[in-house]
């Protein structure tokens, strides 16, 4: 990988040059309005819980009004990691959330050219990531919805193509590690993004079994099980890199509510779009999806996003009926093409009958999230277009107007790529104040422990909400409180119950006087409860991990020592043999 890097490095830095407008934003000192504006307070119980030592984070304490719930237990927490890498540098939560985007973007534009100038060339690489990084819904993701996990998904759409193709055409090892580490970096990201995102790649690898193993003879394809285990370990192995994460959410998801994620205003049939919005608006706003097609916000694909895909189709058929057989280099991209289009489909009302036949499709929430896999085949798709233009014109010609799409698709699409809302913005003032409240309370109902009927609609004290009776008289002192726990001393004037303010989850323990000892759960707003005698009390409350945890996390951990160990060595074998 990095002497293919090397060898394409020019092409990489003319791209990133093209393509700064995108993040030219992200150099100035202002922050912008959002629709998901959790990403700094999320980045912030990212960094108490390593700091506190709780790692993996399952929970935050701030959120939920104080009372805390399972945010990362649940809700995929890659771009968190990248912004406390970045964060190490002293930069603020503002700058963090800002650096963490531009990264994405740039990622995004790198892996799409490596995967598709493997295929197509580097000038077809070119064109293809810039269509990647500059479709609109690319800009939507960022700069409007906020949505850092699926922007982040995103990156990983062209490196899980690349690796599997490779791995597909070499059978080399490494390559099973790239694929894992890509799925991984996808299953982390966002799960809807991963869900709908496999029979996208199974069908990828389909084509590239076929065009390797012979697309006549399929008995070929049943003869070389050595790749299909190859391609079945890397799957085994991503699920082992993010078992932390995945299992959790596949076996623990029955502990909190998560039911108000999928009805109401977040039922899919709500959100679905129209052909003019896809193919003819140029609307672009920062208001909400709502019914109908007056939606605040654009889900257009991309004029000339669709309009070269096009193209590249009806000169396949021109072309095939010209000559009288069909030119197998642009097999792929028509393949691409119908895939990238079935996800259009699948963002309108007439694609209702699958959505209802799957109903686990339903769980991505908004059908015009697969926006995201139509920029992602589209754009790689018009990656052929330079051999066609070449095909057709002289090289001088044919150099010209693949200059001229570059130029078009920048023109077209980088007005898109800046806030419509900004100013100047602080650590400080987002991290108080009603700014403080808004944050901690948005989406309160997201992932809250079942043990509680409604969430808490007012802040929660220190340490302790309340006692029954309410004329017990009490002392605290010596409390101190973590991220995942809390301790105190206590002294009550008579036998009282005390209401602690934490909110129940497995496996939530209390010890009083070093003493495991048992309590209840508030039914209503499922803090845990105590009851304690009159005295002198030393309370400590603790976080500990299920089964399902700790074996998910010493899965991950031993996996990720493997795949390190492998690297390492390589790297280390490769040194050698420099000297």
């Amino acid at each position: 990988m990095i002497s293919f890097l090397k060898s394409k490095l020019l092409w990489i830095i003319l791209l990133i040059l093209i393509i700064a407008p995108t993040f030219v934003f992200f150099l100035n000192h202002d922050y912008f309005n959002m629709h998901d504006d959790m990403q700094m307070v999320r980045q912030l119980e990212m960094e108490k819980c390593l700091l506190d030592g709780q790692i993996p984070c399952r929970w935050t304490p701030d959120l939920g009004f104080g009372y805390g719930y399972p945010l990362f237990n649940f809700y995929p927490p890659l771009p968190y990691f990248v912004g406390e890498v970045i964060r190490i540098t002293g930069v603020s939560f503002v700058t963090t959330i800002k650096i963490t985007a531009l990264v994405q973007i740039v990622l995004s534009a790198i892996f799409m050219f490596i995967l598709a100038s493997a295929i197509f060339g580097n000038l077809g690489g070119l064109i293809s990531a810039l269509f990647y990084t500059l479709s609109p819904y690319h800009a939507v993701n960022i700069y409007i919805r906020g949505a850092m996990n699926e922007a982040w998904a995103s990156v990983f759409f062209p490196l899980i193509f690349y690796f599997a193709y490779k791995l597909i055409k070499t059978k080399e090892f490494r390559f099973i590690i790239g694929l894992s580490l890509s799925w991984t970096g996808l299953l982390l990201s966002h799960n809807p993004m991963a869900l709908t995102f496999a029979p996208f790649f199974l069908i990828w690898c389909t084509y590239w079994l076929a065009d390797t193993y012979g697309f006549k003879n399929i008995l070929n394809l049943l003869k070389n099980k050595n790749i299909y285990s190859k391609l079945l370990f890397s799957g085994i192995l991503a699920v082992f890199l993010s078992a932390f994460f995945t299992l959790p959410v596949l076996l623990e998801s029955k502990f909190v509510q998560i039911e108000s994620m999928f009805t109401n205003y977040y039922y899919f049939s709500v959100h679905f779009i129209s052909v003019s919005q896809l193919f003819l608006s140029s609307f672009w706003g920062d208001g909400p999806s709502v019914w109908g097609p007056y939606d605040g916000m654009s889900y257009s694909i991309g004029f000339l996003h669709w309009l070269i895909p096009l193209i590249i189709f009806f000169y396949f058929i021109l072309n095939s009926i010209k000559n009288k057989k069909i030119d197998r280099k642009l097999t792929l991209p028509v393949m691409i093409f119908f895939l990238g289009m079935f996800s259009v489909f699948m963002t309108h009302n007439k694609s209702t009958f699958i959505w209802n036949a799957i109903p686990l499709v339903q769980k991505i929430q908004f059908p015009w999230r697969f926006l995201s896999h139509a920029s992602f085949l589209l754009s790689l798709s018009a990656g052929i277009f330079p051999y066609i233009i070449h095909k057709l014109f002289k090289n001088k010609v044919s150099i010209f107007v693949s200059i001229l799409l570059i130029i078009s698709v920048v023109v077209l699409n980088t007005i898109y790529f800046r806030p419509l809302q900004s100013g100047p913005l602080s650590d400080e003032q987002k991290f108080s104040g009603l700014a403080w409240r808004n944050q901690i309370t948005s989406g309160i109902y997201d992932y809250l422990p079942k043990t509680a009927q409604k969430a808490a609609s007012y802040p929660a004290k220190d340490y302790i909400d309340k006692t029954e009776p309410e004329d017990t008289i009490t002392s605290i002192w010596g409390q101190k409180k973590g991220t995942d726990w809390m301790f105190f001393n206590l002294s009550l004037n008579k036998d009282s119950q005390v209401f602690i303010s934490q909110l129940a989850f497995p496996n939530f323990m209390v010890y009083d006087n070093g003493q495991l000892i048992t309590y209840s759960i508030e039914p209503e707003l499922g803090r845990i409860v105590l009851s304690l005698k009159t005295g002198d009390h030393q309370i400590y409350v603790k976080l500990h991990n299920t089964p399902v945890r700790t074996i998910s996390n010493y899965l991950s951990l031993a996996t990720w020592v493997f795949v390190l160990i492998y690297i390492s060595r390589g790297l280390w074998i490769k040194s050698i043999y420099k000297k």
